[in-house]
């Protein structure tokens, strides 16, 4: 029998290789060519995306919602500033018109691991990245940071460097031997300053330095003090408040004069749970983990003013760090949040955890300049500016 090939079945009828190969070579061809049309086509889309983005950013009318509070305004300068300058950010301090963000050691990966970013605090803008390589072994572990006047101060496993605020400078390296007459190494834990005075934390001991020079007044470690692992300071006035790790259970209350010891609050009696220490004026705050709430002071006599039920408000638990500034108070969770409280009663102001915060976990670290709040969240690499007076968002700093 003999079958007659259709019309579409002709090419069978070839049997010339060549064609064969030209054919396939174009089959080939024009995939090609539409795999890199495709391609092409999503890196457009991607690009004008982006440039929509970026020229259109959120818009100023945004609102969101902070709890069952109303709805606060989103501020013009809501547009993230895109500065890849942080790796694990663990401290920050603010002086005039810049802020300093220490990155801590352990992201060992990122180049930036153990370095100081000083960012200008009007726009948020990077000013330096300060990596102290020229220091001898360079920053080993920095875990605190103050600064005062034209001083910046950083703590590393068991030293003290002093920066010149105004170029980032090394002035002077403090280390445990034999300057500081301590442990080697001696982790110092955290560090405030105020006026002539630097205030550092140690193993069991506080050190005292003249902020103008750079020297060892004196090394407070007495037995009556009763230091155990010291974790936060705070200054006010003519009083020097130390917070003993959570072990420890007190607070110690110093003289800021001579270093004398005034008092030693025995905070497990008064069920602390301590985590976060500030002082302002003729009252002391300290944050409660194990039951949500601030514990308030009175500077005074270390009595007891009020405990302040904030931290339970709207399911949000854990309280660490707090900051203070004029009649406010600013305290973070471990829920993604900020709560600010009224320090003259101890009402909820507000609660800030909108995703555009950008709040990680555990913001755990900020500052108060008097008219933005700084916060640090860590694990998310960034640092969000609120707004003092409303607790909108002025920038989140990448």
């Amino acid at each position: 029998m003999i079958i007659t090939p259709t019309e579409h079945d002709a090419p069978c009828e070839s049997s010339d290789p060549i064609e064969l190969l030209i054919k396939e070579a174009r089959q080939k061809a024009r995939r090609r060519r539409l795999r890199i049309s495709a391609v092409l086509t999503i890196a457009l889309a991607f690009v004008v995306l982006l440039l929509l983005l970026v020229a259109g950013g959120v818009p100023s009318s945004a609102k969101r919602t902070t709890g069952n509070k109303p709805a606060r305004t989103v501020g013009a300068n809501l547009s993230s500033v895109v500065i890849p300058h942080f790796a694990l950010p663990v401290d920050i301090a603010v002086s005039g018109s810049h802020a300093w963000v220490v990155n801590n050691y352990m992201s060992l990966k990122s180049p930036l691991a153990n370095s100081v970013i000083e960012l200008n605090v009007s726009n948020g803008s990077l000013v330096r990245v300060i990596s102290l390589s020229h220091v001898v072994g360079g920053l080993n572990a920095p875990n605190s940071i103050a600064a005062s006047g034209t001083h910046v101060w950083v703590t590393d496993l068991n030293r003290i460097i002093e920066l010149n605020a105004s170029n980032g400078s090394v002035v002077r390296v403090i280390k445990a031997k034999p300057q500081l007459h301590v442990m080697d190494p001696a982790p110092l834990f955290a560090i405030t300053a105020s006026g002539t005075k630097v205030w550092v934390a140690n193993l069991n001991s506080i050190i005292e330095i003249n902020a103008s020079n750079g020297s060892v007044e004196r090394v407070i470690n007495a037995k009556a003090d009763r230091f155990s692992m010291p974790i936060d300071i705070a200054v006010s006035g003519s009083h020097v408040w130390v917070m003993n790790n959570v072990l420890g259970d007190r607070i110690t209350e110093l003289n800021a004069s001579n270093g004398s010891l005034v008092r030693v609050i025995n905070t497990k009696a008064d069920v602390f749970g301590e985590n976060g220490l500030i002082a302002s004026g003729s009252h002391v705050w300290i944050t409660k983990w194990n039951n949500n709430s601030v514990i308030e002071l009175n500077a005074s006599n270390g009595s007891v003013a009020r405990a302040i039920r904030c931290c339970a408000f709207a399911g949000i638990a854990s309280p660490s760090t707090i900051a203070v500034g004029g009649t406010h108070l600013w305290v973070t969770t471990n829920l993604n949040s900020v709560i600010e409280v009224n320090a003259s009663n101890g009402s909820v102001v507000r609660v800030i955890k909108a995703k555009a915060d950008g709040f990680d976990y555990s913001p755990t670290v900020y500052a108060f300049d008097a008219i933005h709040v700084w916060v640090v969240n860590t694990q998310s690499n960034s640092v969000t500016e609120l707004n003092a007076s409303n607790g909108s968002l002025v920038r989140l700093i990448k």
